[in-house]
């Protein structure tokens, strides 16, 4: 297997370089985010985490909420 950098524009990929393949060889594209996207999605990620899950009626941000309100 072999690495190729390039850059998206609209829906095709420019490599710096020739791969050296018949045109029409098909291929996988792996993409590779940014640290900054990175962070970004884990932050997300996180702020659904925290608005809770709907479980009935009631919200419960932790498990030992369900405990608490058996009591």
């Amino acid at each position: 297997m072999k690495t190729y950098r390039g850059i998206v524009k609209g829906n095709t990929v420019i490599l710096e370089q020739e791969p050296g393949m018949r045109e029409g060889t098909e291929v996988i594209v792996l993409i590779q985010t940014t640290e900054e996207d990175e962070q970004e999605i884990v932050r997300r990620q996180k702020a659904i985490l925290e608005r809770g899950f709907a479980m009935g009626k009631l919200r419960y941000k932790k498990r030992e909420e369900l405990y608490e309100r058996g009591k």
